[in-house]
């Protein structure tokens, strides 16, 4: 069976094992940060007799999209954080290492659908469409009172202590007394195991205190969810995991005119 984004059950249990496995490798009781590197990974996959074409994956799966196996959780909340290149770690936290926002608590707000209906025709479920759809709409801008333009998408980063950090899209906004600010945003797609996990929030907000450190930052995250709407969220400037709070959250629908509104 596969799950929404593309991987087989079996692959998911075979990285479940294989994760597991590096992290009893280096577990001592009471420690807080487990380093690993990725020639590891390959070790313990030909010792399993596992064959996975990109090794790199494992560690992205558990970071973005699957909590870490119970025989992980059990001890602790833990999460995979970059290290340099091709090495990780473990890192403990002493909150849960993904945000449970109940975006369903939020009132859609409406916003007449800015995509022209050609291009709509042609966006996915994914998260390059869900950045799309957040640009035509200038739903940064809405969210956070700024006036915002786009700079790129993928925006990497070489940062010190972690290597190469990668954000989903990068915006600057200014405000009315014209001070400007840095805005990086992570996205994800409707997918229920799409999860916003504080190590990726904290890295975004590394990355651009090196990158744009004479700018005010606003750190954002953009979730699609499966009834249509959008939520954007905003997070607390703050580089340590535990320390990142939730400032604001909001859900818009995109509506065309004349368009039935539900519950109206």
């Amino acid at each position: 069976m596969l799950t929404s984004n593309g991987e087989s059950s079996e692959q998911l249990s075979q990285y479940d094992e294989v994760i597991l496995r590096i992290f009893q490798r280096h577990h001592r009781e009471g420690s807080d940060r487990l380093e690993f590197d990725k020639d590891e990974l390959d070790e313990i996959c030909l010792e399993l007799g596992i064959v996975v074409r990109n090794i790199p994956d494992i560690v992205y799966t558990f970071r973005s999209r699957r909590r870490l196996p119970d025989g992980i959780r059990k001890t602790g909340h833990w999460a995979i954080a970059a290290a340099g290149r091709g090495t990780y770690a473990f890192q403990r936290l002493a909150n849960p290492p993904h945000f449970e926002i109940p975006f369903g608590d939020y009132t859609p707000i409406d916003i007449y659908n800015a995509i022209p209906e050609v291009v709509e025709g042609l966006l996915r479920q994914d998260e390059q469409s869900l950045l799309t759809r957040i640009l035509y709409n200038r739903l940064v801008d809405i969210f956070t009172g700024l006036t915002c333009f786009h700079i790129q998408n993928h925006y990497r980063s070489a940062v010190s202590g972690l290597g190469e950090v990668e954000l989903d899209a990068l915006y600057v906004g200014v405000d009315q007394a014209g001070d400007l600010f840095v805005l990086p945003i992570e996205a994800k797609s409707q997918a229920e195991n799409e999860l916003i996990g504080r190590i990726q929030i904290s890295q975004m907000a590394r990355l651009v205190r090196q990158d744009f450190g004479d700018l005010h930052r606003r750190i954002l995250a953009v979730k699609a969810l499966s009834d249509g709407t959008i939520a954007m969220v905003e997070f607390s400037d703050h580089e340590e995991p535990d320390d990142i709070g939730i400032v604001s959250v909001a859900r818009f629908r995109m509506i065309r005119r004349g368009e039935a509104v539900p519950g109206r």
